[in-house]
């Protein structure tokens, strides 16, 4: 799967949105949802949020973390620039979750001016992102700076 970030789409999307895509991590899984950018990823489909007013009002709740990832073209060509993360909650057997809208949309905005805020991310999921950033697209990995890389560790 390749990263939809190489330039604007045929909907003339503004540039500084041109270049976000969301990563999830739900539990051992990874992957790219760009549903999530409108609140409508895999695992966020069929969920409903309405009733949670915070995490622990979701029984049995399994965070996913949703990190956002944009995209910088540097001297040396595009790489990863801004990287940041919140979380989810969500009980998927009985259809319930709790979305925090003003930390997800923060922690958007925070990325999409080249911030990097894993800071709720364990150093494993940490590990886990850098890995899977890495084997998705080598060239943008190659090219993104040393700082943006050890934020990831």
């Amino acid at each position: 799967m390749e990263l939809n970030l190489t330039g604007r789409d045929r909907h003339g999307t503004p540039d500084e949105l041109a270049t976000l895509s969301a990563v999830l991590i739900d539990g051992e899984e990874i992957f790219v949802d760009q549903g999530a950018i409108h609140g409508k990823s895999r695992v966020e489909r069929g969920i409903d949020f309405r009733g949670a007013s915070s995490a622990d009002q979701v029984p049995d709740g399994q965070p996913v973390s949703i990190v956002w990832v944009t995209l910088k073209t540097y001297e040396q060509g595009r790489g990863f620039s801004g990287i940041t993360a919140a979380q989810i909650v969500i009980n998927k057997e009985l259809k319930v979750g709790y979305k925090p809208m003003a930390p997800l949309v923060n922690q958007m905005d925070r990325a999409m001016k080249g911030k990097v805020d894993l800071s709720n991310l364990s150093g494993e999921q940490k590990g886990k992102l850098a890995h899977f950033l890495e084997n998705l697209r080598a060239d943008l990995w190659a090219n993104t700076p040393d700082e943006v890389k050890a934020q990831l560790v």
